[in-house]
């Protein structure tokens, strides 16, 4: 009884797992067509690569040139800018305040420049006059009672020590009319041309400090170096920045009077690429077309590949050769700078063979 029992429910079993697979997918929804269709190379024999819209200036990201905060942000995303335009101001106060110390310290130097210029005053020679007048009396005097002593002394009416005192007195009084005189003809004289040159110099200095504070706090306010369109913003008033490096990019910046394609051949395809070579892009999304290309140039280095997939066969070594291009005819659909588009380019005459 069991037996036949067992072989009834294998029966059954297998008769249901017909019906199953039989009956299995009839009631699932067809699988619906892709959005759009897929990039097809129009060229019987081409390259495929990928490349990305830029502006014909390149996305030019612009950076402080040190870290500090960043006190004005003077554009919009979009603006429309002018080569030296002012797009963002770092905080300056604290050089601003070294200007101020230093203009002082200017002043200072002008100032001991004019005294020394001006010198000597007026009232100065008077005074040194006097003190040469008197030397000259106290001379005399001096000179007139040793002149005494010594006829006396020949009378032998005179000590020797009285005639030796005297004649002392009389050079004292030489050396100080020598004094008075050379100091009147010192201040009467003006400025040393020394002390003059080293005044003159301490002015050069504080001016060529205060220019190259001027450039330094000049320095923190970044400028568009091109004429082009406001791209991205990445910092807002009161924000650090770090400062320096393409990651730490504060406003990119652009030139889009026209868009190039950065094309991007796989090293392996590098010996098809000829000059001039014919060229398409294909817009990728739901609204996909192609447009025709010019080539500009091919850039002679080749880069390592960033472009990664992390795909397990995907080869972490590969190079590129970038290839710039530009619009044959405009697209219906609009590109922005950073998009991703697909790229064929035409090598039927290139034989790899004869390069």
């Amino acid at each position: 009884m069991i037996k036949w029992a067992s072989i009834l429910f294998a029966i059954l079993g297998f008769a249901v797992a017909i019906y199953t697979v039989s009956t299995h997918g009839k009631d699932q929804p067809p699988d619906p067509p892709p959005a759009a269709p897929p990039s097809i190379n129009p060229f019987a024999r081409g390259i495929a690569a990928t490349g990305q819209v830029e502006a014909a200036s390149r996305n030019i990201a612009l950076a402080s040139p040190e870290a500090g905060l960043v006190t004005d942000v003077f554009v919009q995303v979009g603006d429309v800018v002018k080569a030296g335009q002012a797009i963002l101001k770092l905080d300056s106060r604290l050089l601003e305040a070294d200007q101020v110390r230093m203009r002082a310290l200017l002043a200072v130097t002008t100032a001991k420049i004019a005294r020394l210029t001006a010198s000597p005053r007026p009232e100065e020679l008077p005074p040194l006059q006097i003190a040469v007048d008197r030397a000259v009396v106290k001379l005399a005097d001096a000179t007139a009672y040793y002149d005494d002593l010594s006829r006396a002394g020949a009378r032998e009416a005179a000590s020797r020590i009285e005639i030796d005192r005297r004649r002392f007195n009389m050079q004292a009084a030489e050396a100080d009319l020598k004094q008075a005189q050379a100091q009147f003809d010192l201040v009467k004289a003006g400025t040393w041309d020394k002390d003059m040159l080293v005044a003159r110099s301490e002015q050069v200095a504080a001016e060529s400090e205060l220019l190259a504070l001027s450039l330094r706090t000049e320095r923190l306010t970044v400028r568009s170096p091109i004429n082009g369109t406001i791209l991205k913003r990445n910092v807002e008033p009161g924000q650090y920045t770090s400062g320096g490096g393409q990651a730490a990019a504060a406003v990119v910046v652009g030139d889009l009077s026209s868009l190039h394609i950065r094309a991007r051949v796989d090293e392996e395809d590098a010996p098809l690429l000829k000059d001039n070579a014919a060229a398409s892009l294909r817009v990728r999304g739901i609204q996909a077309e192609t447009v025709k290309l010019v080539m500009l140039r091919i850039e002679p280095l080749a880069l390592p590949k960033t472009d990664l997939i992390n795909s397990p066969t995907e080869r972490v070594d590969t190079r590129v050769v970038e290839v710039i291009f530009t619009l044959a005819e405009p697209a219906r659909n609009r590109l922005f700078p950073g998009q991703i588009v697909d790229v064929f380019i035409d090598a039927s005459g290139a034989d790899p063979r004869k390069q």
